[in-house]
């Protein structure tokens, strides 16, 4: 039986979405902590190691928390340091964050950091200096490519199963999202978005019938969170917005089913960390 990978990205969803709608960071909340608790639970219970893409602000909040992850035996991995989209940085600027997020890791857990993940999949093309930049900082994989066309993100031309990046600084193992093949076109399946709203039985389908022996998955904490998720320190005016109401009815709607439909897919299917699987498919391909 292939080997998947369950990944979390690590952030923190009062924060991100305080940045949004106001442009201002805040602190991280202790929601996430709770929530990344149960989630390390759940994973306990289905004896399931998954990769974690910390955000580095958070681990600075919460230092004990990401050592937790770590003793737990999950892979840490980076979602940079600001969790700010690779379009709006410089070649310096994004390498100085990384480098930045990949030594906090490492001296928080002791262990090397082998993986990356753009925020929000920003990673425009196959051919991006992101990934050179990446080899050069010494990483051995990415998982940033979703290989569908979407409006915030996605490379639809990119293969859907593991491949090689090469660039001048090296070479790096890409593992893009799960996707899967409907009717000639390339479906996204890979996050808690499609847990919501597609039926069970069709995700479960679609799982069956995935052409990558190692699919990727992709979680948030705040997907398992106990309540219901709102903003505490926002205007009137911003409480009464479009855009408030928007992201707290998608990240509020149905969000019990995720868990619902996970359980049998962590039951039935194996999981372990993005790093292992990478220094299989190395030493296979040495």
């Amino acid at each position: 039986m292939p080997a998947h990978a369950f990944t979390i990205d690590l952030e923190d969803w009062h924060q991100m979405l305080s940045r949004r709608l106001t442009g201002r960071y805040s602190e991280p909340s202790t929601a996430t902590v709770d929530a990344t608790h149960r989630l390390l639970d759940i994973l306990d219970e289905a004896q399931t190691r998954a990769t974690f893409f910390v955000v580095g602000v958070l681990a600075e909040r919460f230092p004990d928390l990401v050592r937790e992850v770590h003793r737990r035996g999950h892979e840490v991995a980076s979602h940079t340091y600001t969790h700010r989209p690779i379009f709006t940085l410089s070649r310096e600027a994004f390498r100085e964050d990384v480098a930045r997020s990949m030594q906090q890791l490492a001296d928080l857990t002791g262990a090397p950091v082998r993986g990356f993940r753009a925020p929000e999949f920003s990673v425009g093309s196959l051919d991006h200096w992101c990934f050179d930049v990446l080899a050069e900082l010494g990483f051995e994989y990415d998982s940033s490519v979703f290989p569908v066309a979407r409006l915030r993100y996605g490379i639809p031309n990119a293969p859907a199963t593991p491949f090689r990046i090469k660039t001048q600084s090296g070479s790096l193992w890409e593992f893009p999202l799960a996707t899967w093949k409907w009717h000639g076109r390339q479906m996204p399946l890979a996050g808690g978005t499609y847990y919501r709203f597609l039926p069970s039985s069709v995700v479960h389908r679609a799982i069956r019938e995935l052409d990558s022996a190692s699919a990727v998955f992709y979680f948030h904490p705040y997907e398992f969170h106990d309540g219901v998720l709102k903003l505490h320190d926002l205007s009137m005016g911003r409480r009464v917005s479009p855009a408030y109401f928007k992201y707290r009815l998608l990240h509020n709607f149905r969000t019990p089913r995720i868990l619902e439909t996970l359980k049998p897919i962590l039951r039935d299917l194996e999981f372990r960390p993005l790093a292992e699987t990478c220094a299989s498919m190395k030493d296979n391909h040495a």
